[in-house]
């Protein structure tokens, strides 16, 4: 790259593109939770919808872990959409630090930056970004193998409550 024009104009492209990572990590928690949720419901209308000699103690160990995989799938799910507000301790392109100067201050500190201390400014935010979206996508991960787990013995419990004697 030529210039510190070009460089800025890759940078905010790169910034863009970590921003997008870190929504498609968040709209992956939407499906995740659905899921989960379905299978709780449905384990608990199974074990309402059981006879008392359905209620075997198999019965209960399948529910209580498919329960137990997808109560953590959900968890991870959550702590994957918690927002991570630690940015840059001096900022023009990060939220946290923009909102806490007034319009007038805001508006001098991004006229009189330079196209180094911006370019610096957006690695900054793209580096910061990046490792937000390896940790939501971790979390992510986590909800996913949680779920996934959570799908043997939900299969079992279900049959178990549901077996006609």
């Amino acid at each position: 790259m030529s210039n510190q024009r070009e460089r800025l104009f890759v940078a905010q492209w790169v910034l863009e593109r970590n921003l997008a990572w870190v929504a498609a990590a968040e709209i992956k928690v939407g499906v995740i939770v659905a899921i989960d949720t379905a299978l709780l419901g449905s384990v608990g209308a199974a074990y309402a919808a059981a006879d008392a000699v359905a209620r075997t103690s198999w019965a209960y160990l399948w529910a209580i872990s498919a329960g137990v995989a997808a109560i953590v799938g959900i968890f991870c799910a959550a702590m994957a959409v918690l927002p991570r507000l630690d940015g840059p301790p001096k900022s023009l392109v990060f939220f946290g630090r923009i909102g806490k100067l007034d319009q007038a201050a805001y508006f001098e500190k991004f006229k009189e930056a330079s196209d180094v201390e911006l370019l610096e400014d957006w690695t900054a935010q793209i580096h910061r970004n990046a490792q937000i979206a390896c940790e939501k996508f971790s979390w992510v991960r986590a909800s996913m193998y949680w779920s996934f787990i959570s799908i043997l013995p939900w299969f079992a419990a279900i049959l178990t409550l549901l077996k006609k004697q």
